[in-house]
């Protein structure tokens, strides 16, 4: 059975350096670091943790996910836990609320009970609380979620495209003015549609377009960004794009509050494809994103970092998007 004494030896450094590097100390240059990752990983060394089961790892993933309401994080977890069944691993799930302090929190309880990995979903924290797992040679794949300088794999969707292609959709619908309802400014994910809707902009000079001041995805930032839009300004828009379809929920009762019909009125269209787009009235035109598929790639790039597969190899998925046409926009 190799020691951690086998691993120091191996790699020509001491225990005490050895032990560091497993629990993720900044106190190793990162020369000495990848030698006893190096080591370790020819070796075959299994840090023991602190919950153990006949001596070996536990086969567990540890999931961030902000919340479980709705049916974005539930589809992409769905995923995660059946992939992760399939291939006989556990899976912790942690919810954050979108609070930073309970983010380190639960990834400190990760890190202490030695999860084999971590799928992080929407980190609203600095990334470099992730650091001590990736330094320590615990794999890290972000899945909804940017990870600009950390060396880790991530899986999303083509949110800049596919805000883009909404924008170019209404404008061939001969829409030229566009009321855009967003989402917080500090989420991946509404910040690349945000740039993607910049993208459109610079190249089509001729569209007004004006967005709401309210930032958050629950159905009360429609109903009050359109209300609040209406009462300063009238209806100075023929297509209101929303950020997601909660979202799109809350527009669809401030314009029907208005006396305003969809679409005879207005157009609408939004970004996710929930379950309940095809029921609303009318059905709604909306970008389809495959958050299960989302979840299910990125347990697979995990357990593949486990099982040895492309150690070293970090990969950055992107999944496409498309419309999903109903009976929510008109040409005009």
């Amino acid at each position: 059975m190799i020691t951690i004494k086998d691993v120091a030896k191996y790699a020509g450094v001491s225990i005490a350096t050895v032990s560091r590097v497993i629990n993720g100390s900044n106190r190793v240059s990162e020369e000495v670091r990848k030698k006893v990752l190096k080591a370790i990983r020819e070796l075959g060394y299994k840090p023991k943790p602190h919950y153990s089961l006949n001596g070996e790892l536990l086969r567990t993933i540890g999931v961030l996910l902000p919340d479980l309401g709705g049916y974005h994080y539930s589809e992409i977890l769905s995923g995660i836990e059946e992939y992760a069944f399939e291939n006989n691993f556990d899976v912790m799930v942690s919810l954050t609320r979108n609070v930073p302090d309970i983010e380190k929190e639960i990834l400190d309880e990760y890190f202490r009970r030695k999860v084999d990995g971590v799928i992080v979903c929407t980190l609203r924290s600095d990334e470099k609380l992730l650091e001590k797992f990736v330094n320590s040679g615990v794999p890290v794949v972000a899945v909804d979620s940017r990870i600009d300088e950390l060396r880790a794999d991530s899986v999303n969707i083509d949110n800049f495209s596919g805000a883009y292609h909404v924008m170019r959709y209404l404008y061939e619908h001969h829409h030229k003015k566009i009321l855009y309802v967003p989402g917080p400014s500090n989420v991946y994910a509404s910040y690349e549609r945000e740039k993607g809707i910049e993208k459109f902009l610079s190249k089509y000079r001729d569209v007004e377009f004006s967005s709401c001041n309210i930032r958050r995805f629950n159905q009360d930032t429609g109903y009050t960004g359109v209300k609040n839009n209406l009462k300063k300004y009238g209806k100075n828009f023929t297509a209101i794009f929303s950020v997601n379809d909660y979202v799109a929920l809350g527009v669809i009762t401030a314009l029907n509050e208005a006396g305003l019909k969809i679409p005879e009125d207005v157009s609408l269209i939004s970004f996710d494809d929930a379950p309940f787009a095809s029921y609303t009235v009318p059905p709604l035109t909306t970008v389809s994103q495959p958050r299960w598929q989302m979840g299910r790639i990125g347990a697979r790039i995990l357990i593949e970092k486990l099982s040895n597969q492309l150690k070293k190899i970090l990969r950055t998925v992107v999944l496409p998007t498309h419309i999903v046409e109903r009976k929510s926009v008109s040409t005009i």
